[in-house]
């Protein structure tokens, strides 16, 4: 079966270290697509290269370039809406070469999942995020519109970035709208995801189907618990304002007034965030709150082998693998109970979750897990078998190999 991937991730076509959101669930598939020859896989993505087609090894990879001067980036910039038929456009010359029995569209957050609109070839859609319940908690609390373009920014040029920022937010919730009206099939693997591709496409089919995770994480030793006075908390996050910053902030505060508990508090994927210490009133380094910025996986794996909790306090979220990451290695894991968290962690058995802006009840819970150790060695060791299971690399491999063939069947 040929197999078209369209993807906003180049996969393995560029060798470099990826970061905590760079898409590495996608690599780690291509390599064991790789050892099944009745897959032959073809990927297209954007990207700086400027040809049609590669081939190494097994696959074939379709860099798609929107564009080659600084002229012509502006004018992206500028018209960004005119793009969405011009990738389309691109798209059906990839199809056309490559000559797919199936389209498997990553994503509904970029122009790709059109493509089903202009061809008769079966396509699936692999549930990611999901744009329009994201912005729906973009604004969170106490922070208007006006406050995120223009009086939290960095100046003139940021809050052009900003508006230009929600501009395309609201284009590609728009086209996302169309994509669930336009496509027939959905994978996803949590209830938030199946509940709302049936809000969206009340008459699609939905396959429940897993994700791999960075392949360092299967290999890594299991987390040990730690012994050590000052307690080490972890988060791997984005600078969007509905990942959290604000309720980390709030509760490194909160756990400053703790005089009995001594931390300090790390936030990988992001290398600074003045827009939410000036929106918060704290200073990051006055709570013990350090952004690290993006690292690799193995540096990642260290980092939270050290840690004594993780926390995610995000306001939406559909699966993030930062979550599923620690809890493979046996992190416990403190988790904002929202979007398909609830299918990754069972309360108080596998994880502990708790409302989402909630900074006092989110820091009560950290120092019970510092005083109920064995508990948490309990959570983080459930956490791990359970992910162990939800990660399997064969079952993963089966299962999305049954999509293919289902759809592709029902396509015919």
């Amino acid at each position: 079966m040929r197999v078209l991937w369209l993807s906003g991730n180049p996969s393995l076509y560029t060798e470099k270290a990826i970061g905590y959101g760079g898409g590495g669930w996608i690599e780690a598939l291509e390599k064991e697509f790789s050892k099944y020859p009745e897959i032959e896989l073809g990927i297209s993505f954007l990207h700086q290269d400027d040809c049609f087609k590669k081939i190494v090894g097994s696959t074939t990879y379709y860099p798609i370039k929107l564009y080659k001067t600084k002229l012509e980036k502006l004018k992206h910039f500028l018209f960004y809406e005119m793009y969405d038929e011009i990738e389309i456009r691109k798209i059906l010359k990839i199809i056309d070469d490559f000559k797919p029995d199936l389209i498997h569209i990553w994503g509904t957050e970029i122009s790709f999942g059109l493509v089903s609109k202009y061809t008769k070839i079966p396509t699936v859609i692999h549930l990611q995020g999901i744009l329009n319940p994201c912005f729906n908690s973009f604004l969170i609390p106490a922070l208007s519109m006006f406050s995120f373009i223009f009086k939290f920014g960095e100046g003139g040029f940021k809050s052009i970035l900003n508006f230009q920022s929600i501009r395309f937010w609201k284009h590609n919730m728009k086209r996302e709208l169309d994509i669930f009206r336009s496509n027939q099939n959905f994978i996803g693997r949590t209830n938030w995801d199946k509940n709302i591709s049936r809000l969206l496409a009340p008459n699609s089919n939905y396959f429940h189907c897993g994700e791999l995770l960075r392949f360092p994480f299967y290999h890594a030793h299991e987390w040990k618990q730690l012994n050590k006075k000052v307690i080490i908390i972890t988060s791997v996050l984005s600078n969007v304002s509905y990942k959290g910053i604000d309720v980390i902030l709030k509760s490194a505060k909160i756990l400053k007034m703790y005089k009995d508990l001594e931390f300090k508090w790390n936030i990988f994927g992001v290398s600074k965030s003045r827009f939410f210490e000036k929106f918060t009133n704290i200073n990051a380094v006055d709570v013990d709150v350090e952004f690290k910025g993006v690292v690799g996986a193995d540096k990642l794996i260290c980092e939270l082998l050290e840690s004594d909790v993780f926390i995610h306090p995000s306001y939406v979220d559909n699966s993030p693998n930062c979550v599923c990451e620690a809890q493979i290695l046996g992190v416990p894991v403190i988790s904002s109970n929202i979007g398909g968290i609830s299918s990754l962690i069972d309360n108080n058995l596998t994880g502990i979750l708790v409302p989402a802006n909630d900074p006092f009840y989110l820091a009560s819970q950290i120092v019970w897990l510092k005083k109920n150790k064995e508990i948490a060695k309990k959570m983080g060791k459930n956490g791990r078998i359970e992910a162990l299971k939800r990660h399997n690399v064969d079952t993963i491999i089966y299962d999305l190999l049954n999509v293919y063939k289902k759809v592709n069947k029902k396509g015919k």
